[in-house]
């Protein structure tokens, strides 16, 4: 979870022996696990998700390898020599291949994550994207005193795009040609997604999964 966040869990509301139906109630922070940000996210007066129309969440897709970036943040030097692919494919999303799906979990995944500069988010930002992706937990670092600094997504979702985050499976997609989804439980300032991408008629591949993990309550109604 990220830092000072509660945790995730499930409750049983109803049992198939005493109740004939099995229900659980979730209690989830909105940007738990893989995840859309709105503008409404860092405005006050950004628009919600609920105020967009489904088809920002869907269409054409890129993936932008940056693993061999020189540190922890994607910079300038990482997103320019890519541009001209970018700018060829008009894609609705870019989605960064940063390879820090892998340490999802360990200590200092969020706190020490990869990130995008302001530079390189404002850079994107111009590109006519519908939104923007990546494997890792933020577009933005934690600041050494711990405080989340919020340049990249006031870049990204002040230009109007949505934010996708804790991605994973990026290295089974191709560069180009696949269609990105990125469906919005909940209307808010952000939702959990099941974020999948669309290869080929009738076949879809899997892109997120299984990064909500739900503890049992300790009584049925209440949240542990």
């Amino acid at each position: 979870m990220f830092p000072g966040d509660p945790p995730v869990s499930l409750a049983p509301l109803g049992e198939l022996g005493a109740d004939g139906f099995v229900s659980h109630l979730a209690s989830l922070p909105v940007h738990s696990g893989t995840h859309v940000d709105a503008p409404a996210h860092v405005f006050a007066d950004g628009k919600s998700l609920v105020e967009l129309p489904l088809s920002r969440f869907y269409g054409s897709g890129v993936v932008l390898d940056v693993r061999e970036r020189a540190g922890l943040a994607v910079t300038l030097a990482d997103i320019e020599p890519q541009l001209v692919k970018l700018r060829a494919q008009e894609p609705a999303f870019a989605l960064l291949w940063t390879g820090d799906a892998e340490r999802f979990g360990e200590p200092g995944y969020y706190t020490r994550g990869a990130h995008l500069t302001p530079e390189a988010a404002l850079l994107l930002a111009g590109q006519g994207l519908s939104g923007l992706g990546l494997d890792a937990g933020s577009v933005d670092p934690h600041d050494a005193d711990g405080v989340c600094n919020l340049a990249a997504h006031r870049a990204l979702l002040g230009a109007g795009l949505i934010i996708v985050e804790n991605l994973r499976g990026l290295e089974q997609l191709p560069e180009s040609g696949f269609v990105f989804m990125c469906l919005p439980v909940l209307g808010c300032d952000g939702s959990p997604v099941r974020a999948a991408a669309v290869l080929s008629a009738g076949a879809a591949q899997g892109v997120c999964g299984g990064r909500v993990g739900f503890s049992p309550a300790r009584a049925a109604g209440g949240a542990s």
